[in-house]
């Protein structure tokens, strides 16, 4: 375990924080390098970008406060806590800075699908972002008994209120995760775009990890809140099904069949 990275003087440099700007750097670096190679880079991007960033943020938070309102209400903390001290998720935030993103569009009358832009640019940097994840958050994952299991420190899991799983070898469900993004990455910045639609390359990629983030989620350790799932299992149900159903009307409405070839004129 590795929650702090590093420290100079009064300054300390948490892991999971370091990482996770590193990521977002390096995504909205091959973000404007794609615009900027499209000739669309302006003003307006900067600004939903600003917002995306802005709304992934208070996603990142908001979908999981329900988890921890209960405690903070305990405590006599008040509400804002949540917001700056609560658990984050990365669900939530691609969540909120999607909805930022076509919110802010509407706002400034930008008609454009930039979706696609961001399609290799997300999980680059989720792949990165995990990183710090994985060196500083327990638990790993559920026990396990496969060979790759991993095992920490008592030390490490005591500075951890909840660890179940801890005593043993534990799935790394975050190297599950980043194995994903970084697959994921590679096929969408090799191959892209995968559709020939505007924006549903990006929607591809969100419903792929939403189904394989379900599952991890058998594994991954958090707690069961509701009929045997976890928090990020209920929060993922709508939005797949959404995502899901986005793709069986392109498919009812032929948008993807190639034209047939003209007859040639003789």
């Amino acid at each position: 375990m590795l929650p702090v990275l590093a420290r100079f003087g009064p300054f300390t440099i948490e892991t999971h924080d370091f990482f996770t700007i590193i990521g977002l750097l390096a995504g909205f670096g091959l973000y404007y390098r794609a615009l900027r190679r499209d000739g669309i880079l302006g003003a307006p991007i900067a600004l939903i970008s600003v917002a995306a960033i802005l709304g992934g943020a208070l996603g990142a938070r908001l979908i999981t406060s329900w988890e921890v309102l209960g405690d903070v209400q305990t405590a006599g903390l008040p509400l804002t806590y949540v917001l700056t001290h609560g658990p984050r998720s990365i669900i939530g935030g691609l969540a909120g800075g999607y909805l930022a993103i076509v919110l802010s569009k509407r706002a400034l009358g930008y008609t454009l699908s930039t979706g696609d832009y961001y399609a290799a640019a997300i999980p680059l940097a989720l792949a990165i972002g995990r990183v710090g994840c994985f060196l500083s958050e327990l638990p790993l994952g559920t026990p396990t008994s496969l060979p790759w299991g991993m095992t920490v420190s008592p030390e490490s899991a005591a500075a951890f209120l909840r660890c179940p799983g801890c005593g043993g070898p534990m799935h790394p469900s975050m190297l599950y995760e980043i194995g994903f993004h970084v697959g994921a990455f590679a096929l969408i910045a090799t191959r892209s775009p995968l559709f020939p639609v505007r924006g549903d390359t990006l929607k591809a990629y969100l419903l792929a990890y939403g189904v394989f983030r379900f599952g991890i989620e058998f594994i991954r350790g958090n707690e069961v809140q509701w009929l045997g799932l976890t928090g990020p299992q209920l929060v993922l149900i709508p939005l797949v099904a959404w995502l899901a159903l986005h793709f069986v009307r392109q498919l009812r409405n032929g948008v993807y069949r190639m034209p047939l070839p003209q007859p040639a004129i003789a």
